[in-house]
Formats: C-alpha cells, structure tokens, sequence
C-alpha cells in the first residue's frame, strides 16, 4: 500500500467526497477512543490503570509480531499452498502470540491482572485493531479506483488524445421487449495492442478486468458494444499501445442517426447470425426443448467450444457451432437486458418452422 498515494489522492477529491472520508475516518477513531476509554475506565476503578496501559503496550508489539508471523511465511509459499499456510498459521501461531503475550506479561504486572482480564482485555484488543484494519480493507478498493482515475486525469492533461480505433456510426435496432437497442463498434488499426479498457462509474473509472460485462465485449483488438435505451449507456476509456507509446483516450458516444430496423437473428443449420455483435453475457440460446416444451436455455457466456479464446467475448455474426451435426440445428436465441436493482427483459428469437 503506497501511502503518499493515497493521501495526493484524497486531496485532489471534491471537498464533498473529502468530507464523507473524513467522516469515516472520524467514526472509526471514535470507535477505537470509546473501546480505550471504557477500558481506562474500568481498571481505574479496580486501581488497575497503570498495568491496563501497560498490556496495552504489549498490543502495540504484540500486533506487529502476529501479522509478521502469519503473513511471512505465507507469502514466502505461492498457490493454494500458500493460503493453507496462512490460514493454518492464523489460527495456531497467531493465538499463541497475541494470547500467549497478554497473559504473560499481564500476570506478571504490580497489581496482577487475573487471568479473565488478560483475556478480555486480548480479545477486546483485536476490536482496537480490527476495527482500523477492516475499515483499510473496506477503503482499498474506492482508495485504488480513486487514485487511478487521479493518475489517468491529471489537472494538466491538456488536449485528449483521440482514440486510434475506427468509430463506426451507432446503430439503432428495436427489439422485441427490450425497445430500442444501440450497438457500437471500435476497430483496432493493424499494431495496436488493446491493453486495458475502464468503465466509468458516478465520477471514478474501474478498470474492468476480470468483471463480467454486458454493455460491451472484446474480440480480439476490437471493442463492441450494444445496450437499450433503458439501461445505462457504457463510458468507456481505452488503454493501448502502438508503435510502441502507451496512450488512453475516452471513447464518447454521440446521437445515433438513420432507420430503426428491427434486430434479426438468422437460424442455419450450423448456427446462427446476429445482426451486431453482442457481449456473450447477455446471450442464452437452445439446442433442445424441455419437458414442457419451452427452450431450454444454456449461457453463451459460460458455453466456450474448442477453439474459442477467452478473451474473446463476443457472439459475432457467422456464429457456428462446431458439433452441429451432432447436436442439431438452434431452436432460439435470446439477448438479455436489465437496469440496475430490476427484473430483466429478455428478447427472444425462435426458429422458424415447426
């Protein structure tokens, strides 16, 4: 965790995001105050205040101890032996230290702390140190997002670099339950190296590895996109290399034009054609009926075939099934769109025929 990093990041935020920072950081000091405070307390009234802040002091140094103890050798080991490791070592050597020097230290203290209050004053040290510690936890990934998006957005940045895909124009489709439907697609030039693509969100962009996307897909080099007017539409920035510079730029939408033709999907014997591309994620589609004859629907997002590559998420016209002579030709296709907290709308396409 680089530190300095942060603190030039919270800095440069709106005053307002400032502020709810500053909050939560207030409330979990508040929180750690008003653990001490009771202890002091407590202790104060049984004549125990000098050996209650000196077992606190073994915390200081008993917590160091236990986090080098445990994440050391973990680290040291990679793979899923390294998380065995640390989770055997979380709840063997770990107790032992951070118990172990409380009792230790505190039996041996002028006045004595009986053994109950060696352990209640362990215990309620792990809400001191945890409290801190799960607030970190909480606050690495907004602290990360924000510091990126400082870094790819300095104040100086000057004039935007534009992008080097090839925009084509948005198209307009409707479809049947989810209404209108645009799709967008950005073609990579030859040499260019796609390297990350972020999506914003409220003022921070995420980067979007990893995270399972229906707005958009990447296939090869290139970027598509497709949403209905109901949803929200993607802001995207790109990251990439060509010619050997790094450069990003933001990819900015603008009003489609032309017809609304209706989107079509066509059946082959093999597959199927999709008049734009769409994300895998939004896409279900049947080989067989169930019982009640109803399609029965399977995900292309988790249906890869033999040869298909993973970073490749995009159902493309010309799609083929590669054991169509096996399994049949498709009996439907259906493209799934939702907003945000509801139900989602599913736009089906049937075979034609009996």
């Amino acid at each position: 965790m680089n530190l300095s990093r942060y603190i030039e990041t919270l800095q440069a935020l709106p005053a307002s995001e400032q502020q709810t920072w500053a909050t939560g950081a207030a409330l979990v000091l508040a929180g750690v105050l008003l653990v001490l405070w009771l202890e002091w307390r407590h202790f104060r009234r049984q004549g125990k205040a000098g050996s209650w802040l000196a077992l606190r002091m073994v915390s200081l140094l008993a917590a160091p101890l236990v986090v080098l103890a445990v994440l050391g050798p973990a680290r040291a080991v990679s793979g899923m032996e390294g998380l065995a490791v640390f989770y055997g070592l979380l709840i063997t050597v770990g107790p032992l230290i951070w118990f172990g020097s409380h009792l230790g230290v505190g039996r041996r203290l002028t006045p004595a702390l009986s053994t109950g209050e060696c352990v209640a004053l362990s215990l309620s040290g792990l809400l001191v140190f945890g409290l801190p510690g799960f607030a970190a936890l909480q606050a690495a990934g907004p602290l990360e997002a924000a510091a990126r998006h400082h870094e790819d957005n300095p104040p100086d940045a000057g004039t935007p670099v534009p992008l080097a895909h090839a925009v084509q124009p948005l198209q307009r489709f409707d479809m049947p339950v989810a209404g209108t439907v645009f799709a967008q697609s950005l073609i990579a030039p030859p040499g260019l190296r796609l390297e990350r693509v972020d999506e914003r969100v409220g003022e921070l962009w995420y980067d979007t590895a990893g995270l399972s996307q229906t707005a958009f897909c990447r296939q090869g080099q290139d970027l598509h996109l497709m949403w209905a007017a109901r949803e929200q539409a993607p802001r995207l920035r790109l990251h990439w290399v060509i010619d050997g510079q790094r450069q990003v730029a933001e990819h900015r939408l603008l009003p489609a034009e032309g017809s609304t033709p209706a989107f079509a999907v066509g059946f082959r014997e093999d597959g199927f054609d999709v008049a734009a591309p769409v994300p895998r994620t939004r896409v279900l589609f049947a080989l067989h009926r169930a019982a009640d004859g109803a399609p029965n629907y399977l995900s292309m997002g988790n249906s890869m075939q033999p040869g298909e590559r993973q970073q490749d998420g995009c159902l493309m016209p010309g799609y083929r099934r590669v054991a169509w002579q096996r399994e049949g030709p498709p009996l439907a296709v259906a493209l799934v769109f939702r907003r945000d907290g509801g139900a989602p709308w599913m736009a089906e396409f049937f075979r034609p025929g009996p």
